[in-house]
């Protein structure tokens, strides 16, 4: 599945909803500029998290050690969350 195939899954969630029906029924263009600029951050969130744990998922050729020369290896999958200009991404 690609990722552009999973954006209608993305525009089903509650809070983009919520953020589409409150665009409709705004009546003055800057909150309409303000709610287009939420939904806008949202789905870039959305698409930098579904990205990278799509690529967090995929093997990688890991390489030696510039100090020992031992292969480096990964130490597992752990939970990480990052501050962007989007928003936090999870």
């Amino acid at each position: 599945m690609s990722l552009t195939s999973k954006v209608p899954l993305w525009l089903e969630r509650a809070e983009v909803q919520a953020q589409i029906s409150a665009l409709q029924s705004a009546s003055k263009l800057p909150e309409m500029v303000c709610i287009a600029m939420r939904l806008g951050l949202m789905l870039a969130c959305w698409l930098l998290e579904v990205d990278l744990s799509e690529r967090a998922r995929k093997p990688q050729a890991w390489p030696a050690c510039k100090t020992c020369g031992k292969r480096l290896h990964s130490k597992g999958w752990h939970g990480r969350q990052i501050q962007t200009l989007v928003g936090n991404i999870y």
